[in-house]
Order: structure tokens, then sequence, then C-alpha cells
């Protein structure tokens, strides 16, 4: 009795994996304990994973690009403080959109169009909305990949801020980053924006209440 138990055994660690598998082409197998299914930094499991995938991680601040599912490059970025500005009876709140969308526009040499709460922000006067002092180039760097909403993926002109919640929702990136990005992204390319973890920093702020906000 005791050899026929521990032929039984020998035969389970021995014999072959498929014999196991409740499904024999299942990417998950039971001698893999638990490995297989381990997530890819930067690829949430619903995002797409065909052709060439730009994702950001505003929760780490990062922006990753992908080709039918392999990592080709990372880099930090900068993205939405989450602050609240007021003047007057207007709001606006600085905030990074999450969610899936498309680059709909390629800009070279992307000249910036100075908003009202810019003026604000530096506590000048705000022009008319044809003033030329609205035109700022080289502010978004060389190129700038327009998702819609008046949110942008594009350089800057303040390195330090890479890494930071200081954007007024836009994602700024690197020089290096934004030309591998301008270079392989197209019309139509997906981008897959998510946060796997809420920085500190921005879950305090939340606690703020605005009572004529609601967001």
């Amino acid at each position: 009795m005791r050899r026929a138990r521990l032929l039984f055994i020998f035969s389970l660690l021995f014999a072959s994996p498929q014999v196991f598998s409740d499904d024999a082409d299942s990417k998950c197998h039971w001698w893999q304990f638990g490995h297989c299914d381990k997530q890819i930094e930067g690829l949430p499991p619903d995002a797409p994973s065909a052709d060439t995938l730009i994702t950001i991680d505003v929760g780490a601040n990062k922006i990753y690009l992908f080709q039918n599912g392999e990592l080709v490059d990372q880099s930090p970025v900068a993205s939405g403080s989450e602050k609240v500005l007021r003047h007057g009876r207007r709001i606006w709140l600085f905030h990074t959109p999450r969610g899936r969308t498309k680059v709909l526009r390629k800009i070279e040499n992307p000249i910036w169009k100075k908003p009202d709460w810019a003026f604000i922000e530096d506590g000048d006067p705000i022009p008319p909305p044809n003033s030329p002092k609205r035109l700022v180039k080289g502010h978004l760097g060389k190129y700038a990949l327009d998702l819609g909403d008046s949110i942008l993926i594009h350089g800057t002109d303040d390195s330090k801020s890479i890494g930071r919640y200081v954007s007024h929702g836009c994602i700024r990136v690197p020089n290096k980053m934004l030309a591998k990005l301008w270079k392989v992204a197209k019309v139509g390319t997906d981008v897959y924006i998510f946060e796997t973890q809420q920085p500190e920093e921005i879950a305090a702020r939340k606690h703020e209440r605005h009572s004529d906000l609601d967001f």
C-alpha cells in the first residue's frame, strides 16, 4: 500500500502539465504557482495590447510605449496638479483625465495659446482673445500629440517639473521620450491613461471641500 501511494505521488510530480490543466490552451497552469498572471508594468489588463500603444500612469507619473504588447520605452512625466483656481465666478480644475483615448493630431513646433487662467496665475491683466500676448513659442517643446479636450502630450521648457504633479492637465514629457513617441505614434494611436495608486499629495488635496464644484 505504501509503495502504491509513493508511485501515485511520483506520477503526479512528473506527469505532463496538460493533464492537470482544465484548458490546455490556458495561459495559467498550476505548476506556475500564480506567477503567470503577473501584470506587466504600465499595461493594465483592460488596455489594448495590439499595435502601438501609449499608456500613462498618473499614480506613478510615468509614460510607457508598447508595441504589440512589448515594452519599448518608459519615462517619468508631469501630470495634472488637481489644484483649483478661482477668479470671481470662474473656476478651473487642473486635472489629467483618465480613460482610453486616441491621438487626434500630431503637431510640430506647437505654439501655446495662453488661456485666461495662465494670466490670472501670473497676476497679469487678461488680454483680448486675439491678442498676440497669448501666443508663446517653445513652451510646449518641439512636438505635441493632441488627445482632444485641450489635453496634449507635449514637451516642456521646465525640465524640473518632470515627475511632479504640476501641470494644468496635459502630460509633459522629456525631450528624448517625446521624440520617440512622435516618431512611432500615428493619428489614431491608442492612449490609455490610468492610475495604479493615488499619490499622497493628490489624495490629501481631494479631501478639500468646494461647495460650488461637482467633481
